[in-house]
């Protein structure tokens, strides 16, 4: 009697690690980049490495709200158009300077708006509910105390949280980091990250392939992620499927690189030259997970620096970026947040997936005045790159589940905000 050859069911889960639990097993093994300490200029999209915090009132001083008059509140209590109180103007507040006088019972400074309350004022009153003269001002209104004055410390006194450790620095932190003072500031600098594409069949975004190639649209894919999420990619440029040739081209990315990204060659046919490449080095663990699309992983660390390896189909490639990869390398760059936003959604079409494995469906969500709505953006075969320039989002279908039907919520995982 013939023997029966095994059939692999591509839908199942069975043998598979779960995609939740291998991402944790991954960021368990990376560590931050060991702070260095910068110009402020130059923190820009780096990771604020210890909380900064404020070493003194900001605003210094208090300043006037207003173009107008400072005077004491009790002088104007009863102040008002039929009834107007009239103060003696003894001086002048100006912005960036110390004001030349100050207020007594009756008297009032001329103040630009920013300038410094002068001493004895409590209040401004905005120049336009007065009428003044060059001696004297008639005030129009009642103003309370503490009326178009900006305290000193209203933004933060000593002490206060400015900007906490794993914040990635953008433009409103090097404003406030400015204004505290701190000329430079202790970073994780942004990771160097070499992007690798493998396979004999890959050619330049620039070259007519011939029949059987393809155009390496991994690399800028990976590169763009990289770029988007702050770090610096490094386009190592594509291997073919020769063992050597690849670890040549790790070794000589050695010296500039912080982590390594590669597509193609992890997962089970003869010419799978990442495989190869590590077969018993032992630092890198290849995985089948269990997500579609992007079962086969590699993780591990090649001369001390994490390497991910991915599938090269560019679905996959990009999910698998989104899912694990950029968690990792925001870990590296020191970051707290590490994951994607995720929001729910009704479905407004079906969405499917094999019923073992996690399945990332491409949608496109959009709000309605009903709540936000999703619908599949194409079929689930990881070669459809436009699936994914079409969608915003993966909705996530859990494993024991084939379908979801439309009016069914569904979590989602955005990858995108905006058109």
């Amino acid at each position: 009697m013939a023997s029966r050859a095994h059939v692999h069911d591509h839908d199942s889960g069975e043998g598979l690690v779960p995609v939740e639990e291998y991402v944790e097993g991954i960021l368990a093994r990376i560590e931050p980049l060991a702070p260095i300490e910068v110009q402020l200029q130059q923190t820009l999209g780096c990771v604020a490495a210890t909380d900064v915090r404020a070493r003194e009132d900001m605003p210094s001083f208090s300043s006037s709200a207003m173009d107008g008059f400072a005077v004491q509140a009790g002088d104007v209590e009863k102040a008002g158009p039929d009834r107007p109180v009239e103060l003696r103007v003894v001086g002048r507040a100006r912005i960036g300077e110390r004001p030349d006088a100050t207020v007594g019972g009756g008297e009032a400074v001329r103040i630009d708006t920013g300038a410094p309350i002068p001493a004895g004022a409590d209040a401004v009153v905005p120049i336009e509910n007065c009428l003044s003269s060059q001696e004297s001002v008639r005030v129009l209104e009642p103003v309370p105390s503490g009326k178009h004055v900006r305290p000193a410390g209203e933004d933060a006194v000593p002490g206060d949280l400015l900007v906490p450790a794993g914040r990635r620095i953008g433009p409103p932190e090097l404003g406030i980091l400015a204004s505290s003072g701190a000329a430079r500031v202790l970073v994780h600098p942004r990771p160097r990250v070499v992007v690798l594409s493998t396979g004999d069949e890959l050619v330049d975004p620039s070259q007519l392939p011939r029949f059987g190639q393809v155009r390496d649209a991994n690399a800028y894919t990976l590169y763009g992620g990289i770029l988007e999420m702050g770090a610096q990619p490094i386009l190592a440029g594509r291997v073919r499927d020769e063992v050597e040739e690849f670890r040549e081209a790790i070794l000589s990315q050695l010296g500039q690189a912080d982590a390594f990204v590669s597509s193609g060659g992890v997962s089970v046919g003869e010419r799978d030259v990442v495989k190869r490449a590590f077969f018993k080095r032992g630092e890198v663990e290849f995985t089948r997970v269990a997500m579609q699309p992007g079962m086969p992983q590699a993780f591990g660390t090649f001369e001390g620096q994490p390497y991910f390896g991915l599938p090269g189909n560019p679905v996959s490639a990009f999910v698998s970026f989104e899912m694990i990869v950029r968690p990792g390398l925001l870990k590296l760059a020191g970051r707290r947040d590490l994951h994607r936003p995720r929001v729910t959604a009704v479905l407004e079409t079906e969405v499917t997936g094999p019923k073992g494995k996690t399945a990332f469906a491409r949608v496109r969500v959009r709000e309605t005045p009903e709540g936000l709505r999703a619908s599949s953006t194409g079929g689930r075969s990881s070669n459809l790159l436009t699936t994914v320039a079409r969608a915003n989002g993966f909705a996530i279908i859990p494993p024991g589940v084939e379908r979801l039907e439309p009016g069914q919520e569904c979590r989602v995982v955005l990858f995108r905000v905006g058109s």
